[in-house]
């Protein structure tokens, strides 16, 4: 349930991991690919520090030239901690925020497999994963499909999915008041016939179309437009809420459903005279609980040998907050009651802006047949990258104390080889 716990720009940024190790096979004719990764992600804070592992193997095999079958595994290793009791300002003294940050870990499995079917400009995809964690189970499934025309210059891409999931939750009847909900204290006894456990569905159903345009040899742009649904439990099941002055802790209380819309626009320019590419991409979002976002992202690559290029990025992302966010829930009607009817403690609801620089060196040499790289490889890369994330929370305390846990760190290196 980690992911559950952290803000948007943070959960992008741990695909890009600390650490990064991969490989990949190629037949001659490319009839098998293996790839196997390891990622690590690492987020520095006194109270709040949260460590993911990530091992990865997927194998695609094509026995036709029309026809690829994968399958893979991966997995999540988390060990951190987290303040497991949203408080505010008005809160501070009865809340002991140090004693609330809860340590904890888990390990999240997931299995996936999918085909490929392509016949001269068109592509038809189909996939299904399942992942089981201690509090967590997902199915998903997913399908795309696909056009070249315009002698390949566009490319349009439509594609869905749909998750199937169950979260374990304490026990609670549905005509229980919101305000009389508890928090689960640990994950033992989850999806089994323990006391005082349940579990509740949430379903996703994501739509995506993408469009891609090669307008010259050297500029490109690119068009996608996604929407989501989210239905079900949607809290975090290990989240308490201060709701009354007095002290009163709830399980934090989400509508129980979410719709989401997004647009990004993005484009790339090979500036010839300087052997540049600088590419520019902004993104708008907005959903049905009221949060709008902007995101604004530059890059500029370019090689400065024929086997070596560098790459430098940017990105700036803001928010505002959700419709019911507030970082006090005490201070509303009635006087010893909730304020309105939701509250959350999740700061990914909260105003916030953060900020991103980073970089990348990537090495590659290409063999042949006849001359392969180091007797072996048709082809070698090997790269290196770092970016730094600093998240600024507008309004978002704990019991009136800012967190700490607002600055991560990225690194990646990888290799891919090809037979």
């Amino acid at each position: 349930m980690f992911e559950r716990m952290r803000p948007p720009s943070l959960r992008a940024a741990r695909a890009a991991a600390l650490l990064v190790a991969s490989g990949a096979l190629h037949a001659s004719a490319q009839v098998a690919e293996l790839d196997l990764r390891t990622t690590a992600f690492l987020e520095p804070s006194s109270a709040s520090k949260l460590t993911v592992l990530t091992p990865l193997l997927s194998l695609a095999v094509s026995p036709t030239d029309w026809l690829s079958v994968s399958a893979g595994y991966e997995a999540d290793i988390v060990s951190g901690a987290t303040e497991a009791v949203k408080a505010g300002p008005l809160s501070q003294g009865v809340v002991d925020v140090v004693s609330s940050a809860t340590s904890f870990s888990d390990e999240r499995h997931i299995a996936h497999g999918g085909l490929r079917i392509t016949r001269k400009n068109t592509h038809l995809a189909a996939a299904y994963s399942y992942g089981t964690e201690s509090d967590y189970r997902s199915n998903a499934i997913s399908v795309s499909a696909g056009t070249d025309f315009l002698q390949k210059n566009t490319q349009i891409e439509l594609s869905y999915a749909r998750g199937f999931d169950r979260v374990c939750t304490s026990e609670f009847a549905e005509t229980l008041a919101p305000s009389a909900r508890t928090a689960l204290d640990s994950s033992q006894g989850c999806f089994s016939d323990g006391d005082e456990r349940d579990t509740r569905d949430v379903d996703l159903d994501n739509y995506q179309v993408a469009w891609t345009q090669t307008w010259t040899p050297v500029f490109a742009t690119q068009v996608v437009a996604t929407g989501a649904l989210q239905h079900g439990f949607l809290e975090n099941p290990y989240r308490s809420v201060v709701i009354t002055p007095t002290g009163l802790e709830a399980l934090e209380n989400h509508p129980d459903n979410r719709f989401r819309t997004a647009l990004a626009v993005r484009g790339r320019y090979y500036l010839r005279p300087i052997k540049t590419a600088f590419g520019l991409g902004v993104r708008g979002y907005r959903d049905s609980w009221d949060l709008l976002s902007m995101t604004y992202e530059l890059e500029a690559e370019r090689y400065l040998f024929p086997w070596l290029r560098v790459l430098a990025r940017g990105r700036f992302y803001s928010q505002t907050g959700a419709l019911f966010w507030s970082d006090d829930y005490t201070g509303g009607e009635p006087e010893l009651g909730p304020r309105g009817q939701y509250w959350t403690g999740d700061r990914e609801l909260s105003p916030l802006q953060s900020y991103m620089l980073g970089g990348r060196v990537l090495a590659s040499w290409q063999g042949r047949p006849g001359d392969r790289v180091l007797g072996a490889f048709l082809k070698l890369s090997a790269g290196f990258s770092l970016d730094v994330v600093k998240t600024n929370l507008q309004e978002f305390t704990w019991a009136g104390q800012d967190p700490d846990d607002t600055w991560v760190f990225l690194g990646s290196l990888g290799a891919n080889a090809e037979f």
